[in-house]
């Protein structure tokens, strides 16, 4: 199969951040799965009829799976300035069903703002066509495709917890806000209840009583 995908990073660094390690988790189990995948690719049968699409050949797709995997390897370990040189690259390049899986893996990439929709975009794009090239991809195209459906699916729930968590917090502090208001309300009219003057009439409270003197002896 040839090799039509762009040029990879001239270097790649290797990080210990946690989203690159988390980006990279998948790769050796995706590794297994699609290989085991895509040695069950369609091959051409005696019976097949005339408008069957040409099938992918097992070498084929080892190639283009391979291909796919070790360019999400690199991008797990790649700096912001190589990402960016990748998105230039891309963009530049002839838009084959690996270089659209390739466009789908970067848009993903936690350290970059992700574009999720877009690579779904992407990759039903591949899994549409029926060439060769784009059957090879099509088990690793289902396996993204479901990864980035549960991505969208977590980051709609702690995005709308956090919504919630900010209105609680927003709350709480309209209350404490509220309270310190009332405080000083009641502050200010005990202070004006005290300084009021005395009405004229009213009556003064009681003198306590006074024990009767003793006669001197």
């Amino acid at each position: 199969m040839k090799n039509d995908h762009p040029r990879h990073p001239a270097s790649f660094r290797k990080r210990s951040s946690g989203a690159r390690r988390l980006f990279g988790a998948h790769t050796a189990l995706m590794l297994v799965v699609v290989a085991s995948l895509a040695g069950c690719a369609d091959v051409p049968t005696k019976d097949a009829g005339p408008s069957r699409p040409p099938a992918a050949t097992r070498e084929e797709a080892a190639d283009g799976v391979t291909a796919a995997l070790e360019y999400h390897r690199l991008l797990a370990t790649a700096a912001p300035a190589e990402l960016a040189s990748e998105r230039a690259a891309l963009n530049n390049a002839p838009a084959t069903p690996l270089v659209l899986v390739q466009q789908a893996i970067l848009l993903s990439h936690p350290e970059r703002p992700t574009n999720l929709p877009r690579a779904l975009a992407l990759l039903g794009a591949v899994a549409a066509q029926r060439t060769p090239d784009a059957i090879a991809l099509h088990p690793l195209v289902r396996l993204l495709s479901d990864q980035l459906v549960e991505r969208q699916r977590l980051e709609a729930t702690a995005e709308r917890l956090t919504q919630q968590l900010e209105r609680v917090g927003q709350q709480l502090k309209d209350s404490q806000r509220s309270g310190e208001q009332l405080r000083e309300k009641l502050d200010a009219l005990t202070e004006i209840e005290r300084t009021l003057p005395t009405p004229p009439g009213a009556s003064s409270p009681p003198a306590p009583p006074t024990s009767p003197r003793k006669p001197p002896r």
